[in-house]
């Protein structure tokens, strides 16, 4: 009857841990770090010898809890960080360089529909080139453009430094993780596999490596115990209980590079801090290449307007002046009298006329259209690249779910199952009761 007794009180203790663990998985079926909990349970048979060789069965005491198990697959989280770090890399840069196409566009008043506007101008001042109106509008024209080039710069640079700004939050944020995986390993350590502790710490520890992983491009290591240690390029972030904190590094004229330990690391090529340093590179360049373009229209305005004359028969001098970069590009301070609308033959509107022979395959009307759609391919291509990204982010994420993620109607099943099972053991002991009463009434 003491048998009896224990089985069903084991059992009774058994269903009423696995009820607690069904709770909690209800209770945190909207939390994205939880990862389903079931009971691994064994009996408790009892074997006895009295022979070295031969075993005896002598009793069973029931059924006994050896652990919390986390329905966690290894290698779908590893897939899911994966995708996870690459899906977020693409929709980083897909949002930053669309900041750089709305900062070339510069809210529709780009410089090519500027450069557009001279070539006409010229074109009615080739026609009547003593009228005054005509040649303010002209000079005028060419101020507008100098203001394009300008303000467009300034908006390439006021992106760029946006994306600092986003890099050193994330930097900030990735360090915070890093010293919370270090903090959940050296609480790891003393807990025993299997531990309701142990389960919690392995959620904190899988959130943390998401976070980092979602950010910067790392090697994860796992340890005994579920320890985790973290490297980067041969250089370790975390080790047991110690993080090494990353440093973000900003580069003049664009670009970024993080530092561990006052090393430089490789850039990154992943994550967040991969996105932002990508994106930051193209548009970095597109910077460049609009420094180059100013540079050029400023060389080709004032190479036309030495080859003219003044109504006073003066060799035509600089219209506009650089130093180098189009955010330097400015106006000298010519007057509408001041341009050299003529030829050094003396033909009123000789120079003008030729005004039109900038319009080339390789001048700088045709450069900034080269610009624009090298800016536009390298958005289109984020985006394709994001599209897959997230439609193999989706899948991958799917198929961990499907182990890990509670399931409403599968705990709801085990709480019939379970109330089943309590009202059996309970059952157990009840009969053991009466029966140990029936013998007792014998005597």
């Amino acid at each position: 009857m003491s048998d009896l007794l224990a089985i069903g009180r084991s059992a009774l203790q058994v269903n009423s841990r696995a009820l607690e663990i069904v709770g909690s998985n209800v209770a945190n079926a909207e939390n994205p770090d939880y990862v389903r909990r079931s009971l691994n349970v064994g009996d408790t048979t009892i074997y006895g010898s009295t022979n070295p060789i031969y075993g005896n069965y002598t009793g069973s005491g029931g059924v006994v809890v050896n652990g919390i198990v986390r329905a966690s697959d290894q290698f779908l989280e590893a897939a899911t960080r994966q995708t996870g770090a690459n899906r977020v890399r693409t929709d980083v840069m897909v949002q930053w360089l669309d900041q750089g196409e709305i900062a070339l566009a510069n809210n529709q008043s780009d410089i090519g529909s500027q450069l557009t506007q001279i070539f006409g101008s010229a074109e009615e001042l080739s026609a009547v080139p003593f009228e005054p109106a005509l040649r303010n509008q002209f000079l005028g024209d060419i101020g507008d453009t100098v203001s394009r080039f300008n303000q467009t710069a300034s908006n390439l640079s006021a992106t760029l430094t946006l994306i600092d700004g986003a890099a050193t939050q994330e930097v900030s944020e990735l360090n915070s993780a890093l010293s919370e995986l270090a903090s959940v390993n050296e609480k790891l350590l003393p807990t025993k596999s299997g531990t309701a502790q142990n389960t919690a710490l392995l959620d904190q520890r899988d959130a943390a490596l998401t976070v980092i992983t979602e950010k910067l491009d790392v090697e994860i290591t796992f340890q005994d115990n579920g320890l985790v240690d973290i490297t980067r390029n041969g250089t370790n972030l975390v080790v047991y209980d110690a993080a090494s904190p990353i440093s973000f590094v900003a580069n003049p004229g664009g670009g970024f590079d993080i530092d561990v330990g006052g090393a430089i690391q490789p850039p990154p090529t992943n994550g967040t801090l991969g996105g932002l340093h990508r994106a930051q590179s193209d548009i970095a360049a597109t910077s460049t290449n609009l420094d180059a373009l100013a540079v050029q229209f400023a060389d080709e305005l004032n190479g036309w307007q030495a080859n003219g004359r003044t109504d006073a028969g003066a060799v035509g001098a600089a219209v506009v002046s650089h130093g180098g970069t189009a955010a330097s590009l400015s106006l000298t301070g010519l007057t509408a009298d001041d341009l050299a609308l003529a030829s050094p033959a003396g033909v009123a509107n000789g120079n003008i006329l030729s005004f039109v022979d900038l319009r080339t395959p390789t001048g700088s009307e045709q450069r900034y259209e080269e610009i624009v759609i090298g800016q536009a391919q390298n958005l289109l291509s984020a985006r394709s690249e994001g599209e897959a990204a997230t439609a193999f982010d989706r899948a991958t994420r799917e198929s961990r779910d499907r182990v890990s993620v509670v399931d409403l109607d599968r705990e709801a099943a085990d709480l019939i199952r379970l109330q089943q099972s309590y009202e059996a053991s309970a059952r157990i002991i009840q009969v053991a009761r009466e029966t140990v009463q029936s013998v007792l009434a014998i005597f």
